[in-house]
């Protein structure tokens, strides 16, 4: 009954059937009282005629009241006669069952009670009664008489009736048709086809409804036109880096991957990184590190010729240069030269500050697999050991590269982990308040320099020792937070496989708190938890029932992170960079990230804003309900002294 067609429908049938009903109970009824008004005249009618006929002579004759009875009684529809005398004796009598064969139906019968119409009339002699007779109608007949009226007007009436819903049912098809005109639009509506309806073509009822809908339509359309813009730019934001304007790796990778799929798998893939940033960032500013980062970008867009180059990574640079070996190396050396002389030109002290390396794509190389590779080819030749540009093939870079991921697996089998450390701050109305928390971010000592998770992390997970990473991590980490002795919180950043490696579960089982090195923090990413919910909230349990607690960082990103707030009560969320830049460039935007941190500050979950390099954005971060902050504009990285 959900539908309005069949409701109306319904309704004209059910006051049809009313009236036809009624009707009939009406026309039944009169018919009833005509036919009991009949009864009795006819009734009155033969006991005068008998009285008549009884007193023919002037004498009362009652003893021919028998022969004149009978045929009066055979030839009339009676149910009784009787002729009594003076003294109420009964001198003639006839009388006819009370149920006839072939009559009415009994219900029919008992629907309609007909009165007897009984009838008396005294036989006179002068003025005295010498006797009297009665006459009773019989009302099978009658019933009969009004079983085939009921059974015409049935036929005829219920014959309208149909007439009468076809008719209907045609005037109510008419009737919808503006209504079906809404549902059109409305179904357009939801392919993005607003198509408004004409309001002088409709019944002046509707038009408010019609006149409604086509404004809805207007503001639906208008909504998603700046819906759609709102997308365009923050894939915008999404994939392209703010500072310098080349792609970022997400955009660079995606470009990368619908070149190969089209089946382009020519060219080198260069990665550059400048050194020493660190050390320019203390010594004349960050100013002076965006200029030589935004400059280096117009170089390598330059290089790149038209073809496709992106920020990777903060320090890190990629380009495809599409030629032979000979013209790429002679192209990637120069590039590489006029870095290196913009790099002297901002101050920094390494003449050589830049180093790179470049590989080629195999036959069955995908994008992942490209950026690896060259990602490889840049730890594996350092520019200290020649001033050529190192090309070298995909594979003989996996090969090379065996002998690095041992090193990584042996790194983190022995705990050669240090950490450089950075601290979370509490955002407030009057701006940055006291520290809340210290993150660790771990770091490979290799002797000579230190490898960093940008760059083991692929060897890593391939090495199958993540799990194993992330136990030394938590061991090493407690004993630095012991320590610290600053009774801060202390955060370390854990991978997927930590949610089910049976020998991490087992410590999380065994964790006591200690109050001299504060609480702990396992931090994991969204997309990690997101992976496998159910075991994230298992682990959550567990933690949380043993002292520890869950952070959760690049936040915001996907649709059902909502979830992961009531299922797992993180201790904060540090929201993803790109959905905070946007929020501050965007006011929808930002609208959504406000109400992303007053659902987490609802549920006591701290919102965390992180890379925040400017003190500019603190105040519009706090309007945003943000109330922690992480970045160099409130505490730099601390890195770990070897």
């Amino acid at each position: 009954m959900n539908s309005l067609r069949v409701r109306l429908l319904a309704a004209l049938l059910g006051v049809g059937v009313a009236a036809f009903i009624a009707a009939l109970l009406t026309a039944l009824w009169v018919s009833r009282d005509r036919v009991e008004a009949q009864m009795a005249s006819q009734a009155q009618s033969i006991a005068l005629s008998l009285t008549v006929a009884l007193t023919a002579g002037g004498v009362p004759s009652l003893q021919n009241a028998e022969s004149l009875v009978e045929p009066v009684f055979d030839q009339s529809y009676l149910r009784r006669i009787t002729v009594r005398d003076a003294q109420q004796r009964i001198v003639a009598s006839r009388e006819a069952p009370a149920r006839l064969a072939g009559g009415a139906p009994q219900w029919f019968v008992d629907l309609l009670p007909l009165a007897s119409g009984a009838q008396t009339a005294d036989i006179m002699a002068g003025w005295r009664i010498a006797g009297s007779v009665l006459v009773e109608p019989h009302p099978h007949w009658a019933y009969l008489q009004l079983w085939t009226i009921a059974q015409t007007l049935l036929v005829w009436m219920g014959g309208g009736l149909a007439v009468a819903a076809a008719l209907g049912l045609a005037a109510l098809r008419w009737g919808l048709r503006p209504l079906r005109r809404v549902q059109r639009s409305a179904v357009a509506a939801a392919s993005r086809k607003f198509m408004p309806i004409d309001e002088a073509r409709v019944p002046t009822e509707l038009q408010p409804l019609v006149g409604a809908f086509n404004r809805m339509l207007g503001a639906l359309a208008q909504a998603l036109d700046a819906e759609s813009s709102r997308a365009e730019r923050f894939r915008d934001q999404a994939l392209v880096d703010e500072l310098t304007g080349l792609a970022n790796r997400r955009g660079f990778r995606a470009a990368l991957e619908a070149r190969i799929e089209a089946g382009q798998r020519t060219g080198w893939l260069a990665l550059l990184r400048i050194d020493g940033l660190e050390d320019l960032n203390h010594q004349y500013g960050r100013q002076t590190v965006d200029d030589l980062l935004t400059e280096s970008a117009h170089y390598i867009r330059d290089a790149a010729n038209g073809g496709m180059c992106g920020r990777v990574e903060g320090a890190c640079f990629a380009l495809l240069v599409d030629t032979t070996e000979a013209p790429a190396r002679q192209v990637l050396v120069a590039l590489r030269a006029r870095l290196n002389g913009l790099a002297r030109a901002a101050g920094t002290a390494d003449p050589d500050a830049w180093r790179g390396g470049a590989a080629d794509c195999g036959s069955d190389c995908d994008a992942a697999r490209w950026l690896a590779a060259a990602d490889r080819a840049l730890h594996l030749w350092l520019p200290g050991d020649t001033h050529e540009f190192p090309l070298a093939h995909t594979q003989d870079i996996e090969s090379a590269g065996g002998a690095v991921r041992g090193t990584v697996r042996d790194l983190i089998g022995q705990g050669r982990i240090a950490f450089a450390s950075q601290a979370t701050r509490g955002l407030d109305a009057s701006g940055v308040a006291g520290a809340l928390h210290v993150e660790l971010r771990a770091a490979l000592d290799a002797g000579d320099r230190l490898i960093r998770a940008a760059e083991y992390m692929t060897y890593a997970g391939e090495a199958r020792v993540s799990a194993a990473l992330d136990s030394a991590c938590l061991m090493r980490a407690l004993e630095h937070a012991q320590a610290r002795r600053d009774g801060l919180a202390t955060v370390v950043n854990v991978s997927a496989a930590a949610l089910v490696d049976p020998d991490i579960l087992r410590w999380v089982g065994g964790y006591r708190h200690d109050t001299r090195r504060g609480s702990f923090i396992l931090e994991f990413s969204e997309v990690a938890l997101l992976g496998d919910p159910d075991a994230a909230e298992a682990f959550a349990q567990l933690a949380q029932s043993r002292g520890l607690a869950i952070g959760i960082k690049h936040f915001g990103l996907h649709a059902n992170a909502l979830s992961l707030l009531r299922r797992l009560r993180p201790q904060h969320v540090k929201f993803s960079v790109t959905l905070t830049r946007e929020a501050l460039l965007n006011p929808d935007s930002g609208a959504y990230v406000s109400s992303l941190t007053g659902i987490a500050s609802a549920l006591s979950i701290l919102p965390v804003a992180v890379a925040v390099e400017h003190a500019e954005t603190l105040a519009a971060l706090h309007a945003l309900g943000f109330r922690g902050v992480q970045g160099e504009a409130v505490a730099s990285e601390i890195l770990p002294v070897r």
